[in-house]
Order: structure tokens, then C-alpha cells, then sequence
């Protein structure tokens, strides 16, 4: 190593940043205003008023096609919300039995995209889990992942490569990838609505979804129900720690805190089930208990201890069907 080596510096940022953030349990007695106030900033940082200024679209949902599968009904449609960015959104429904909530399903890096929340079917899913138990499933295809990618006349590229090539793009327009999603996955919500009529929501995110998710279930009112897993955890003992996806970088994002500043934000009133593998090298245990911890110090200090809940599982960076099913049972 020479004198020139450069993480000194970087760990002084983070923690430079971290000083100047406020601490959600030492704005308790003033939730409201504290609140309020880290909302207005993640907002900036998003850029969801540029988008919603110049990229607002009157919405149109064209059905592209339909299947069936074990008794559930797979159909694609065609979201027109964004200018010039039309987006897929896989609807699943079991032909009989509807329960009266429904389930936003927000993907990771997965190589399948959004397919992978239901596919292979030979497989048991979280998306089929779900639609065979009643539950309504809409999935978003999320900029950058899955079929939503930059066109390549040699072939398909993998998600963080995709990732890769859009993300300098937007940063140099001012724009991101996350706040980008973000607001698909609220115009997802929308169209949940309008087809259903359905006013209960349950946002699931995994992973790259999970960084989604942390944010659309503190902004969207609409959710009262918000699972993550594989994500929530300390900057530096994740994205800080080792290298990540260039989508879980977003200029300003520390402003608010460590990740978990942000999931607290859900606090009192939305119920917030937390899960992370105790093998996952992505997102390590370590980090996992400590935000965990933290966030359930601010549902208690706020009265809602009730309301949240978490899972530390023997197993790495994957998807645990079972837990969301019980909880989604229990919290009906």
C-alpha cells in the first residue's frame, strides 16, 4: 500500500455524512415535522418532481397477453404512465378465490427480470405462492432489469452491466436509476388500483427491489404493508464495504442517514416485516441486526412495537417464500 491509497478519505466521507444526517430517535418527540422534513429531501434526491414535471404521462394500460398456469391467470400488460417509457407489469390471479388486498412484487437483479417472481414454473414461486393463496400479484419490469434494458444486436446483457450502461446516462442528465424506479413502481400501484379497485397494499422487494421498496413504501401513503429482504443493513457494512451494483449509489442518498434512517420512516402506522439470511455476503448479518435493531427501537419509542417484525434465517442472499405467506396471513 502507498500514501496515496484512498479509503482513508472515503471513510471520512461516510462518516462526515452520517454526522450530518439526523438521527430518527433523536427527533421522536417531533416525528411529524422530522418526518415530513427527511420526506421533502428523499424526494429531491429522487428527482421525483423533475420526472413528474417533464415525463408525466395520462396513463394507458394496454392487456399484450394472457396465459394460465395451475389455475392462475398470468397477463402482461403495457404501462403508458412515463413519456417515452412505456414499462411491463405482469398481473397473477387465481381464477376463484380473491382476497381483498393486493401484492406489489418489486425484483432484484435477477437475471429473469420480473418473470422471475413466477417462473420457472416447475419451481415453487413467491409470485404463484401467492396468487394460489388469493392474493392479486402485480410486478413491475423495472428500468434496467429483465426485458427493460438498452437494446444489444449480439444478445442479452446481465442486470448490473444493464445497471452500468444507463445509470452514467441518467446521472448525466440529472436523473437516477432508483428514483426512476421508484416512481414506476408508483405508477405500478396505480394501475393496481384502477384495475382492482382493490385500496390494500402489500409491497414485497428483494435485494436491488428491496433498495425500491425501502423508499416507494416510506413515499406511497397507499401501502399499509411493506416486506423487504436482503437489503435494509448499514452502508458500510454493504455498499461502502465492498463493490455493488451502480444502482445502489444515488448522489445525496446519505443525506438522509444510513438505509435504515429510511426504512424508520414507515413508522408508527405501517406494518414492516424485515428478513435477511445470516450467510448473505451481500448484505451481512452484521448490518442486518444493527438496522433491525435500530428501526425497532424507533416503532417502539413511536407505539408501535406491534407492527413490526423481523427474520434472520439460516441461509444467504435469497427469497424465503414461506415467511411472507405467514406473514401476509397474520396481518390480514
Amino acid at each position: 500500500m502507498n500514501s496515496f491509497e484512498v479509503s482513508t478519505f472515503l471513510n471520512q466521507l461516510y462518516e462526515d455524512c452520517m454526522k450530518e444526517a439526523k438521527a430518527p430517535l433523536d427527533h421522536i418527540t417531533d416525528w411529524g415535522n422530522y418526518r415530513s422534513e427527511q420526506l421533502q429531501k428523499i424526494r429531491a434526491y429522487l428527482q421525483l418532481a423533475r420526472l413528474r414535471e417533464h415525463y408525466e404521462h395520462t396513463p394507458a394500460y394496454l392487456k399484450l397477453s394472457s396465459f394460465r398456469q395451475e389455475d392462475v391467470e398470468i397477463s402482461m400488460y403495457q404501462i403508458d404512465a412515463i413519456s417515452a417509457l412505456p414499462f411491463p407489469v405482469y398481473v397473477l390471479q387465481h381464477t376463484n378465490v380473491q382476497k381483498e388486498r393486493a401484492v406489489m412484487i418489486l425484483q432484484g437483479h435477477d437475471p429473469r427480470g420480473a418473470k422471475g417472481a413466477f417462473e420457472p414454473f416447475s419451481q415453487k414461486s413467491l409470485g404463484m405462492e401467492l396468487a394460489k393463496r388469493g392474493y392479486r400479484v402485480f410486478v413491475p419490469e423495472l428500468i434496467g432489469l429483465g426485458d427493460a434494458k438498452m437494446h444489444h444486436e449480439d444478445g442479452d446483457i446481465g442486470p448490473c452491466e444493464s445497471c452500468g450502461e444507463i445509470e452514467p446516462r441518467l446521472l448525466n442528465c440529472g436523473l437516477n436509476l432508483l428514483g426512476v424506479r421508484v416512481w414506476e413502481a408508483i405508477k405500478t400501484i396505480d394501475f393496481a388500483m384502477r384495475q382492482t379497485g382493490i385500496r390494500r397494499i402489500t409491497a414485497y422487494g428483494m435485494s436491488g427491489g428491496g433498495h425500491v421498496c425501502n423508499y416507494v413504501g416510506v413515499l406511497d401513503d397507499r401501502i399499509d404493508q411493506v416486506i423487504i429482504s436482503g437489503y435494509v443493513n448499514l452502508y458500510k457494512y454493504s455498499t461502502h464495504d465492498r463493490t455493488h451494483c451502480i444502482c445502489n449509489y444515488v448522489p445525496g442518498q446519505l443525506s438522509a442517514g444510513e438505509s435504515y434512517a429510511v426504512t424508520s420512516l414507515m413508522a408508527p402506522e405501517k406494518k414492516l416485516f424485515l428478513m435477511s439470511g445470516l450467510q448473505d455476503t451481500t448484505f451481512p448479518a452484521k448490518g442486518s441486526r444493527e438496522a433491525f435493531a435500530y428501526v425497532e427501537q424507533v416503532y417502539g419509542a413511536l407505539q408501535a412495537k406491534e407492527r413490526f417484525s423481523t427474520l434472520l434465517f439460516e441461509g444467504g442472499h435469497e427469497i424465503r417464500i414461506d415467511p411472507v405467506c405467514q406473514f401476509l396471513e397474520e396481518n390480514a
